[in-house]
């Protein structure tokens, strides 16, 4: 070898290496982090572990929502597109068998395959079975874009049972309706984590080492609901909606002693598995609504038992009273017609309230004066939240106080003018059934946590302070009052021989839109109500019963009075109630 080609040679091989050892040097010391952060990229996964979503169960321990185990699929798009080009393959060729394997349109599955996106989901809430078929494919096709992870399915077992109280969940399990929405922080729990080395099919190597933070389940939520007298409750309302041909029908069955309530129904109702089917929005708003929470509506002579006992408890009525009835009394020269136009005639305090005697009501609120009527309706939560642990409670509409006038007092105190909740009523008949005692309703009774060791922390979650709206000896007379109208009138359709039953009925006129877009009465919709109680020497539970536009009949004795009857006689099956 002559001496050029040995320079030559020496210097080529000293410029490799030179090459060689400062990209040795850039890669070990310069950009060490830096490569380091995409190899781990390439074959560390991190998954999201999905806290077990706490169960709902009702008072006796009955499973009434719960959540299974799923999975969920993503697709890595980087990864596709590189695999679909170095297999000269179309994005077709895969869609097709995924779409097959998950039960979806070819169409759907190409659409997110195809997306301008890193990654996208590609589906989730998928039951183990078809991962298993789902990862028989992926071992067979040599995949590498499609990552298996973990997911939730919250299932309601008795599909529309409750559904307006338990309300639903989206698609990452956070609760959007119900109960589910008003105790998502203690339902959901805390997400973990799981860090494992994978080979290029996204299979964990069998010898790296797992890093795993176990996730923190939510607590159980247990309730006051009883299921029997829900099950019945949600019969007799739709056997209430078929014979009255209905707008809808919305009970309440309540423990007066603790506000605990014992079943809640509205007709239509949804199956929380599935609430929006193929609803279009404006079909979803109203079939979810909560009624007895979200809506108010004029309560018409229920409304007679909070102006009495409040003229009770004031001392200026009492049951040697007398009251004219001719049929209507002139407010400021506007008539106020009674339901007898006739006249009653001479009513005593008992008559008034057997007979919904309009004039004598507007005659006894006359009496309290605006100031003190205005007092009460504020001391039994009208016009405000009563706080039920339910989403959209309304607070109804009632008079400004500075605002009143002699006729609204009179309209009001007939239960007309003003509007109220189903749960405003029912705390008011409680506060009277629990010795002048309100305790305001609810739902929830605890939350029970179980942590990772087994260890059960229980948290009461009825919270809310007692208050004292009318004395014990008031609430005791109002109470024979209420049962002279059921229980020790036989002509009363909510009347039972063996069980002291306690009421009021009320029919009130619904407020249209005409075609003007004015409001106004009208002249053939109506809402039909019955609110009550039994036994009234110690009474056990309270009932409220509405039916919103009957078409049959109106009276509140014809239409709701009966399914209260009903109501009284299920739960006397099980729990005596004389």
């Amino acid at each position: 070898m002559n001496n050029k080609r040995y320079i030559g040679v020496t210097l080529l091989t000293l410029v490799l290496f030179l090459g060689l050892g400062a990209r040795l040097f850039y890669v070990t010391v310069i950009a060490k982090d830096e490569i380091f952060s995409k190899a781990q990229n390439q074959i560390v996964r991190e998954i999201i572990i999905p806290a077990k979503r706490g169960d709902i169960l009702d008072r006796n321990g009955s499973l009434l929502a719960s959540t299974t185990e799923a999975y969920r699929i993503d697709a890595d798009l980087t990864t596709f597109r590189r695999l679909i080009e170095s297999k000269g393959k179309t994005p077709e060729s895969y869609a097709a068998p995924l779409a097959e394997i998950l039960g979806e349109e070819t169409e759907s599955i190409l659409e997110k395959l195809t997306s301008e996106h890193k990654g996208i989901i590609i589906k989730r809430k998928i039951e183990k079975d078809v991962i298993d078929r789902l990862r028989a494919y992926i071992s067979e096709e040599g995949i590498s874009f499609l990552l298996i992870g973990y997911d939730n399915i919250r299932y309601y077992p008795n599909n529309s049972f409750l559904s307006h109280v338990l309300g639903s969940v989206n698609v990452d399990g956070t609760g959007v309706m119900g109960l589910e929405y008003w105790y998502d922080e203690t339902l959901r729990g805390v997400s973990g984590i799981k860090i494992a080395e994978v080979d290029k099919q996204n299979r964990e190597l069998p010898y790296s080492a797992v890093i795993q933070t176990p996730a923190i389940n939510g607590s159980d939520l247990t309730l006051t609901i009883d299921e029997k007298i829900q099950y019945f409750i949600e019969n007799l309302a739709e056997e209430a909606m078929e014979k009255h041909e209905a707008d809808s029908v919305t009970m309440i069955v309540s423990d007066p002693r603790t506000g605990g309530v014992l079943g809640m129904v509205n007709l239509p109702d949804f199956d929380p598995n599935n609430p929006r089917e193929d609803r279009t929005q404006e079909e979803f708003d109203a079939v979810t609504r909560n009624f007895a929470v979200n809506d108010s509506y004029e309560p018409g002579s229920t409304f007679k038992i909070v102006t009495i006992s409040s003229a009770l408890e004031e001392g200026l009525v009492d049951e040697h009273d007398h009251f004219n009835c001719p049929g209507y009394i002139m407010v400021n020269g506007v008539r106020v017609n009674c339901v007898n136009r006739s006249g009653h005639g001479d009513q005593s305090l008992q008559d008034v309230l057997k007979n919904s005697c309009n004039v004598g009501t507007i005659l006894i609120a006359q009496r309290l004066g605006e100031e003190k009527f205005n007092a009460y309706v504020d001391e039994y939560l009208f016009g405000q939240k009563t706080g039920i642990d339910l989403p959209g409670e309304t607070t109804g509409i009632v008079f400004d106080k500075d605002d009143m006038k002699p006729i609204d007092l009179a309209t009001s105190s007939i239960g007309q003018a003003q509007t109220v909740s189903p749960v405003q009523m029912m705390n008011a008949i409680n506060t009277i059934s629990n010795g002048g005692v309100m305790k305001p309703l609810h739902l929830a009774e605890q939350a029970v946590l179980e942590d990772v060791n087994g260890n059960l922390t229980v948290r009461a979650l009825d919270t809310a302070e007692e208050n004292e709206v009318i004395r014990a000896d008031t609430a005791e007379r109002m109470l024979n009052l209420l049962y002279g109208v059921v229980g020790g009138n036989d002509r009363s359709a909510a009347y039972i021989e063996d069980i002291p039953v306690y009421g009021k009925t009320g029919t009130a006129q619904k407020i249209i839109t005409d075609e003007n877009g004015n409001q106004r009465y009208s002249d053939d919709e109506f809402i039909s109500s019955f609110i009550g109680g039994a036994p009234y020497t110690d009474p056990k539970i309270t009932v409220l019963v509405i039916v919103n536009n009957p078409k049959d009949a109106i009276y509140g004795n014809t239409v709701a009075a009966p399914w209260a009857k009903e109501i009284f006689l299920e739960v006397e099956k099980y729990l005596p109630l004389n």
